[in-house]
């Protein structure tokens, strides 16, 4: 069976950032703190008025080709993963597609999928080139949640970050090789983090912007997540010492530390980088994985766990080749 590789990761940010402090958000400052304290987020990127998902999909795209000395003529693959598109019609990927000059044998696509869709994204590429449909492929996580924030909603407002990451992927053996990975949902729970007349239907009983059921979400993480790794740790027979990083979706440092507990993993397998980026949707894991590169030894395995709108989850293998 053919190998697929992770080689490279690069990001961008939106341009601005806002502090979860009492004079930024407006809110008394004693909740403030509090909410900052529980979640670990002390601040997050915000694009600008005039900044969108395109932007940071192009952007870290752009940072990819250029740092890698990659050839957008190379690339016959594109998926963007987002949420939030600048339009409903067409797809950023196409934005991306005709910024950068990619050729026009370049399969293009958007995927619609919140916090899982790093796992969703790379099993998609994986089996387009393990079928020999493609040879090297871009995976874009891209979202600016703050576009949808109610701004009186505190609870979600403190939580969430605007960031794009460029992931690509080949059959050469360099940077991550994809081991394993299988992804889950459970639409039954899809009413349990919603965006409210963010399309088409018209819901006049809701204000517009993100609902989210905070402790349905919690309960749901902590309930499919162990599961997941369990499941997939017996599939690949290994055992949690196997692991040198657990890398998590990066919901907030209060879901992590009860996963990590939950789980019994030692705090150096669990890295967080919620601080200063906040929830950065889909775009979390690889911004994680970014951050770690430079730390892997060959022979490093990482379990990549992403979970959240849908409701989806999924969990994915990675080994670090050097």
């Amino acid at each position: 069976m053919t190998d697929v590789y992770l080689n490279l990761i690069r990001s961008a940010l939106g341009s601005k950032t806002e502090p979860n402090t009492a004079e930024a958000l407006g809110h008394p400052e004693s909740e403030c703190v509090r909410l900052a304290k529980k979640i670990g987020i002390r601040q997050r990127p915000l694009v600008a008025d005039d900044e969108y998902t395109s932007d940071l999909a192009i952007n870290a795209t752009r940072r990819l080709l250029a740092e890698g000395g990659i050839q957008a003529a190379n690339i016959d693959s594109l998926i963007v993963c987002t949420q939030t598109p600048d339009l409903l019609m067409p797809g950023v990927s196409s934005a991306v597609h005709g910024s950068l000059a990619f050729p026009k044998n370049c399969y293009a696509m958007d995927i619609n999928q919140g916090c899982a869709g790093f796992v969703y994204g790379t099993q998609l590429i994986s089996a387009l080139i393990t079928s020999g449909m493609s040879e090297r492929a871009l995976l874009v996580n891209a979202d600016c949640y703050s576009r949808l924030i109610r701004p009186n909603d505190l609870t979600t407002r403190v939580l969430f970050g605007d960031a794009a990451a460029c992931c690509i992927y080949s059959t050469e053996s360099r940077g991550l090789r994809v081991i394993y990975s299988r992804c889950y949902s459970d639409g039954l729970g899809h009413d349990s983090f919603v965006a409210r007349n963010s399309a088409l239907r018209v819901d006049y009983a809701h204000e517009s912007g993100i609902h989210m059921d905070g402790p349905g979400i919690l309960g749901f993480a902590l309930q499919v997540v162990p599961d997941a790794i369990e499941q997939a740790l017996a599939d690949t027979q290994l055992s949690r010492d196997d692991i040198r990083i657990f890398a998590f979706h990066q919901a907030n440092s209060f879901v992590i530390e009860k996963l990590a507990h939950k789980l019994r993993l030692r705090a150096d397998q669990v890295p967080q980088n919620c601080l200063n980026l906040g929830n950065t949707v889909s775009a979390s894991i690889p911004l994680l994985l970014q951050e770690q590169w430079g730390q892997l030894k060959r022979g490093d395995k990482i379990m990549a766990v992403g979970f959240g709108v849908g409701l989806s989850w999924g969990a994915l293998l990675l080994e670090y080749v050097g």
